[in-house]
């Protein structure tokens, strides 16, 4: 029988209790924003989720929609001085990919519909010091009618893979091939993973490392098996690293239903999975492993069950009005988070839409999991909020942001607490669990039935600065990008 860890749930709620504190920013800058939404028939999967890309303490670009069929990079100084913007037009039936930057370009990746039965991948290269942009390079083409095609960056920006994917008669995904590029998107050289050899592959996550390692992560065997492939820039022999998360365990019959895969800035790759029971569909337990390429090896976190304990648990840090889930529900993995203790730390939310077409959308309770560098557990949290956006908006606003400073992990909220709609930062000791009570940006944030805030647009300049585009009530006509000091 595993020990669950309490301790730190109830620490939650006490500190819940004590409600929002005073203000914990000062505003040093802000100009005017002008805002329009991207199109997507995806609504809980954004291909862009970040937006603002910090280039130093004292620069960052941003990526924004100008019209229909019209995109502009823009590079700004802390104090909101735009040094230049650069545009990027786009086809009627092209759609933003990817967007990075390292230390010398901007890159945006698009995927063009060309209309002649072929999907394209096109690379657009800004110059991060004159604003320059390079004529669009054609990364990868595929038929149309295949899956979409898809591109994978490095976090330095330095690497990029181009790549689609290829199935059989029956639609079973066989390889993987497309072609590895540099930051200047000059070819590296082309790739093709024969993947025909695993059974019944059900998703297939790509990732890149700065030295150009490529990781293949599958779901396969009926939703049961996590595999790794591991492949390296001078040939295309792969280590491979395999586990049975799903099948019979203490006589109930689970699978995979949510899985997460994180490439850590130190190389090492992190996953996890969520399993539920085949028969009744409710949450069986957490499972978290660290795939250590360079020493061949997985280490394995214990499982955490998701037992009734842990449901009352959670169902008493709810202080809302109305009746109790009488199970968990529309918990998804969001984030895998490896602190500089190597401590890893699991980020599931509670995210729904309530109803059909044009219902609201709901953001809800994280549940945090921690474990140390060895993968043993070291502690467990939940922290409930509680956020609605109109089906127009749906996760633009809600969810979280967040940044980690040392031992210190920074959650950013858009909620009304105690009367007050604003901007909320929630820090959570990393060594121990312990976290503070929400408190109060302090801009007072309109809450009418217009957009006010955008949380792609959110990013971290330094521990004690970030920038954001909200609607303070101060400039309540109109969305501002507003540089903020923390305290």
């Amino acid at each position: 029988m595993r020990k669950l860890y309490f301790l730190p749930l109830l620490l939650a709620t006490l500190l819940w209790n004590i409600g929002a504190a005073q203000a914990q920013s000062k505003t040093k800058a802000t100009v005017p924003f002008t805002y329009l939404p991207d199109n997507s028939d995806d609504r809980y999967n954004q291909r862009i989720t970040q937006k603002s890309i910090q280039l130093s303490d004292n620069e960052f670009i941003i990526l924004s929609r100008l019209a229909d069929n019209e995109y502009a990079v823009v590079k700004y100084s802390a104090d909101l001085k735009k040094a230049w913007s650069a545009t990027i037009p786009l086809t009627g039936k092209e759609t933003l990919e990817k967007f990075v930057a390292s230390p010398e370009a901007a890159i945006v990746v698009t995927h063009r519909d060309n209309g002649q039965g072929s999907q394209q991948l096109y690379g657009h290269r800004i110059d991060l010091k004159t604003g320059a942009v390079k004529e669009p390079a054609l990364l990868l083409e595929a038929p149309s009618k295949a899956r979409r095609a898809g591109v994978a960056a490095s976090a330095d920006g330095s690497k990029l893979l181009a790549y689609r994917y290829q199935t059989d008669a029956g639609k079973q995904l066989r390889t993987i091939s497309g072609a590895l590029y540099d930051g200047n998107l000059t070819k590296l050289k082309d790739t093709n993973y024969n993947l025909s050899d695993v059974k019944g592959i059900l998703s297939a996550d790509v990732q890149l490392s700065n030295a150009g390692e490529q990781y293949i992560s599958l779901i396969s065997d009926n939703m049961n098996r996590l595999t790794v492939r591991q492949y390296n820039l001078k040939d295309q022999q792969a280590q491979v690293m395999s586990v049975l998360v799903g099948g019979i365990f203490n006589g109930k019959k689970v699978y995979i239903m949510d899985s997460k895969n994180t490439l850590m800035p130190n190389g090492e790759l992190y996953g996890a999975v969520l399993t539920a029971d085949e028969k009744t569909g409710q949450y069986h337990s957490l499972k978290t492993v660290k795939f250590d390429f360079e020493a061949k090896d997985m280490v394995f976190a214990e499982e955490f069950l998701f037992t009734p304990d842990y449901l009352a648990s959670v169902n008493a840090l709810d202080k809302s009005n109305g009746t109790k889930p009488a199970r968990l529900e529309d918990i998804y993995l969001s984030d895998l988070i490896l602190t500089p203790e190597k401590k890893l730390v699991v980020i599931a939310e509670k995210k729904y839409l309530e109803g059909g077409e044009n219902s609201p959308y709901f953001a809800r309770e994280l549940h945090l999991f921690a474990y140390n560098e060895y993968m043993g557990t070291s502690w467990n949290s939940v922290l409930m909020k509680h956020q609605k956006a109109p089906a127009d908006e749906a996760f633009s606003g809600i969810s979280y942001k967040y940044n980690l400073n040392e031992n210190t992990l920074n959650l950013l909220t858009l909620e009304e607490l105690n009367g007050k709609y604003d901007l909320y930062l929630r820090r959570i000791n990393t060594s121990d669990g312990k976290a503070e009570a929400p408190k109060a940006i302090g801009l007072n944030v309109v809450n009418d039935k217009n957009i006010a805030y955008v949380k792609d647009f959110t990013a971290w300049l330094s521990p004690k600065s970030m920038v954001t585009v909200v609607r303070p009530s101060k400039k309540a006509n109109s969305l501002q990008l507003v540089r903020l000091a923390l305290k």
